[in-house]
C-alpha cells in the first residue's frame, strides 16, 4: 500500500483514508466500551441522560441495552431507546467527520439521518457534538476526520481510562476485604468531624457538579491511632471542589481527637466516592 505524507494531512493511504497529524485520531472515548467504572451489568435500563458504560448515556427516549466482551471486544445489544456520546468541542476541529462501527444498529452524527456504519457529518471546531446509535448491535466505535473509514483504533486500557477520568472519576473498595479502601489523610477538625483532601488520578473537564457516594453513612469510617477507626453517623459530604482536587468532610457521633491526623476509608466493600463532570 503507497502512503503519502505531510506536516498537514498526516498520513494518506492510496484509498484516500487519511491519518490525521495526532497520535489519537479516534474522537470517541471508550469506543471499545472497555471502561465500565459505575460497574453496570446484566440488562442496562437508563432513564434520559443517565450514563452506562463510560462516555456512553441514553438519549431523550431513555435506552436499554445488555452487553457482552469475547476476545477483548465487548458488542452491546440495544434493545430499547437509544445510546449517545457527547464528543467535547474541545477535541474537535471543524470540518467532514466519518462515524464507524461494527454491527446491526445504525447511527447518526447529531441531527444527521440514522444510516449504517460510514455515515459523515460536518463537525465545528470547538463546539460539542453528539453521535447516537438505535436498536441494534455495535462496538468498536470510530469518529475521524475524513468520509472514508480507517481500521478502528485500539488504545491502551489505561490510557482510555485516563480519558474517561476527565468526566467521571470513581474510586471503589475492589481489594475484597472490608476496610481496605484507603482514600486519602486528613485532619480530625473537632470529636465528630474530620476533614480529607482528595486529589484526582486526572484532572476533570471542570469542577465538577456532581458527587457520588452509597447514600450509606456505616459504609465509611475513619482511622485514628492506634489501628482503631470510627464509624461514619452520616455520609461523605463536599465542601470544596476544583477541577483537580476536592474537600471531604467524614462525620461521626462521637470518638475523634480535634488536632489529630487520621485516614479516611471504607468500611464496607460497596463503599465508593466519585465525582462527574459529564457533558
Amino acid at each position: 500500500m503507497s502512503v503519502t505524507i505531510n506536516g498537514t494531512n498526516g498520513v494518506t493511504y492510496n484509498d484516500s483514508t487519511i491519518q490525521g497529524t495526532s497520535l489519537v485520531k479516534n474522537k470517541i472515548i471508550n469506543g471499545n466500551f472497555d471502561i465500565n467504572q459505575r460497574s453496570v451489568s446484566g440488562t442496562v435500563s437508563l432513564s434520559a441522560g443517565v450514563y452506562g458504560h463510560d462516555r456512553w448515556k441514553a438519549g431523550s427516549g431513555g435506552a436499554t441495552y445488555t452487553f457482552a466482551t469475547s476476545a477483548n471486544v465487548t458488542t452491546i445489544t440495544i434493545t430499547a431507546g437509544t445510546l449517545q456520546q457527547v464528543v467535547e468541542g474541545a477535541n474537535l476541529q471543524s470540518g467532514t467527520h466519518v462515524l464507524s462501527w461494527t454491527g446491526t444498529a445504525q447511527g447518526k452524527i447529531d441531527s444527521g439521518s440514522l444510516a449504517a456504519s460510514g455515515v459523515t457529518g460536518t463537525a465545528t471546531g470547538g463546539t460539542n457534538l453528539t453521535v447516537e446509535f438505535a436498536t441494534g448491535t455495535i462496538s468498536k466505535v470510530q469518529l475521524e476526520v475524513g468520509s472514508n473509514a480507517s481500521t478502528c483504533e485500539q488504545l491502551p486500557i489505561h490510557q482510555t481510562l485516563g480519558l474517561c477520568q476527565r468526566y467521571y472519576q470513581k474510586y471503589k473498595n475492589d481489594s475484597g476485604a472490608t476496610g481496605e479502601g484507603f482514600w486519602g489523610t486528613g485532619l480530625q477538625d473537632s470529636t465528630t468531624s474530620f476533614v480529607g483532601g482528595f486529589v484526582f488520578a486526572t484532572p476533570m473537564r471542570i469542577q465538577p457538579t456532581a458527587f457520588e457516594t452509597t447514600g450509606t453513612a456505616t459504609d465509611y469510617k475513619v482511622q485514628i491511632k492506634g489501628n482503631s477507626s470510627v464509624t461514619c453517623s452520616s455520609v461523605p459530604t463536599v465542601t470544596g471542589m476544583t477541577s483537580w482536587g476536592a474537600r471531604l468532610v467524614f462525620t461521626t457521633a462521637s470518638g475523634l481527637t480535634a488536632g489529630e491526623a487520621g485516614i479516611y476509608r471504607s468500611n464496607t466493600t460497596a463503599a465508593y466516592v466519585a465525582w462527574s463532570a459529564e457533558l
